[in-house]
């Protein structure tokens, strides 16, 4: 048998998890007969001895005769050939596993602004509020806002120190008129922000916002004091439409 024929047979023989707990059986005993390992599964001597012959075909197990029984015996050594294969790649996990430690650590810093509001107007109204342009420029900032998937546009308001005034955004989804979302960008910050509205019997409509993947402190208060602020001024723009 060549050395690669045998590493196949080897890997065939544990693939299965009968012949698999045959060996973890044989790991706990010097050696066993036929009828005790029989004893561990819901199948025949028949069966089992055919799971033995494969285990001992790939050199995994060894048997031999004493007076009518046939005692089996587990030969560890061709499962070497198995560790080393799987130790050649295990440098290549670690380091895999290194980085998404990593991005799940940076993933539970970043933070979310979640706000609820009411508002005292139909459905129709808070989206045409959400989503007209000349609208949005009433309570947010000026813009060139479409709902249209794909669309890039900016939020723009003047200059201060250390800020261009502009926000840069990208529409994600419309779902005309229970949910919005579009990318956030500014200041270093890659943030989506969505909207979610739904409407009661009595015509109250609820609006969750979601503002996500906030990495900084300052980032997140100052978007949950904003967003608080630019509702108030929602408020007013509805009673006046």
């Amino acid at each position: 048998m060549t050395e690669k024929s045998q590493m196949r047979d080897i890997y065939h023989a544990v693939a299965d998890p009968t012949r698999r707990k045959l060996l973890r059986l044989l790991a706990d005993a010097d050696e066993l007969p036929l009828h005790e390992l029989t004893a561990h599964f819901d199948m025949g001597r028949t069966a089992v001895s055919k799971h033995l012959a494969v285990l001992k075909d790939a050199g995994l197990v060894t048997a031999r005769r004493v007076g009518r029984e046939t005692l089996y015996r587990l030969n560890a050594a061709p499962l070497r050939q198995i560790q080393d294969w799987v130790s050649y790649y295990e440098k290549f996990w670690k380091e895999r596993m290194i980085v998404l430690n990593h991005l799940l650590q940076e993933e539970q810093k970043m933070k979310t602004v979640s706000l609820d509001f009411h508002f005292k107007s139909p459905i129709e109204k808070v989206w045409f509020a959400l989503t007209d342009s000349n609208t949005l420029s009433k309570w947010i900032m000026e813009n060139d806002f479409k709902p249209v998937v794909g669309h890039k546009f900016q939020f723009r308001m003047k200059p201060t120190k250390g800020w261009n005034g502009i926000i840069d955004c990208e529409v994600l989804e419309v779902d005309e008129p229970h949910r919005l979302s579009y990318t956030w960008v500014s200041l270093g910050e890659s943030n989506k922000v969505t909207w979610t509205l739904k409407q009661d019997e009595d015509g109250t409509t609820h609006v969750h916002l979601d503002q996500t993947d906030i990495s900084s402190e300052q980032a997140f208060n100052g978007a949950k004091y904003g967003w608080q602020s630019m509702a108030k001024q929602l408020e007013n723009v509805l009673a006046e439409l």
